[in-house]
C-alpha cells in the first residue's frame, strides 16, 4: 500500500489524479471595493431608466406615424373634416387638457420625493398622481363622443379615433404602474429599488402628458383652421 502523496509532491502519474483546490481552500483575492457605491440609483445608471426609454421611443413614433397619417389624409378632402362632418367639440377635451397638465404638479412632487429616499411623501403623491391620471383616463373615454364621427364613418374619423385610441392606452397603462406602486409602498411591501421605480414613473408621466399636447392641437384645433 502507497502512502497519501502530499499536496506539494509533483504527480507521477500513479494513482488517482489530484483534485483542484475548493473555492473555499483558494485564498480570496479582492477585486474592487463596492461598499461605497449607492444601494438606489436613479435616471441612465438604472437599467429600467433605458427599458422605459425604449417603450417611450416605440409609442412616440407610433403616436408621430399616426398624426402624419392624419395630416396626409388632409390631401384627400377639400377640407378637415369632410362635408358634412361636424367639427369636434372643444368643451371637454380641453377640460381634460388642462387636468392633463395638473398632473405634472404630482409628478414632479413625485420625482423629488423618491430621489430623496422620503417614504411618506413618496406615497402621498403617487396616489395623488395616479388619482388624476384616473379621471383624465376616465374622461378621455368620454372623450371620443367629442369627435361626432364614428371610427368607420371615413379616413378622416378613423385616423382621430386611432390618435385618442393610441394615448387612451398610456393612460390606462400608467393609471395600472402608479397604481400597482402605490399599493406596494401602502401594504410595506416596498423596497430601496422602489423609489427608482417611483422615479421612473413620474419621468413616464412627463412623456405622456408632453406627447399629448401637438396631438390635442392637431385633432381639436387645427380643423378650425385649416
Amino acid at each position: 500500500m502507497t502512502a497519501p502523496r502530499r499536496r506539494d509532491e509533483p504527480y507521477a502519474g500513479i494513482g488517482p489524479a489530484p483534485q483542484a483546490p475548493s473555492a473555499l481552500e483558494r485564498p480570496m483575492r479582492i477585486v474592487a471595493d463596492v461598499s461605497e457605491l449607492p444601494t438606489v440609483s436613479f435616471g441612465s445608471r438604472n437599467i429600467v431608466w433605458w427599458g422605459q426609454v425604449g417603450f417611450m421611443v416605440v409609442e412616440g413614433t407610433t403616436l408621430a406615424i399616426i398624426l402624419a397619417s392624419y395630416l396626409y389624409l388632409r390631401r384627400n378632402f377639400e377640407s378637415l373634416p369632410p362635408l358634412r362632418t361636424p367639427l369636434p367639440d372643444l368643451g371637454l377635451p380641453t377640460v381634460n387638457m388642462v387636468l392633463l397638465l395638473l398632473c405634472l404638479v404630482p409628478a414632479r412632487l413625485l420625482d423629488r420625493a423618491a430621489k430623496r429616499l422620503d417614504r411618506a411623501a413618496t406615497t402621498l403623491w403617487l396616489w395623488v398622481g395616479t388619482a388624476l391620471m384616473a379621471v383624465v383616463t376616465v374622461l378621455r373615454y368620454l372623450e371620443f363622443r367629442s369627435l361626432h364621427a364614428h371610427y368607420d364613418l371615413n379616413a378622416y374619423a378613423s385616423a382621430a379615433w386611432a390618435i385618442l385610441f393610441t394615448h387612451f392606452t398610456l393612460l390606462v397603462v400608467d393609471v395600472v404602474e402608479s397604481g400597482t406602486i402605490a399599493a406596494i409602498y401602502s401594504t410595506g411591501r416596498d423596497e430601496p429599488k422602489h423609489f427608482t421605480d417611483a422615479a421612473d414613473d413620474a419621468f413616464y408621466t412627463h412623456f405622456m402628458v408632453l406627447s399629448w399636447v401637438p396631438a390635442y392641437i392637431v385633432v381639436y384645433w387645427l380643423p378650425r383652421w385649416l
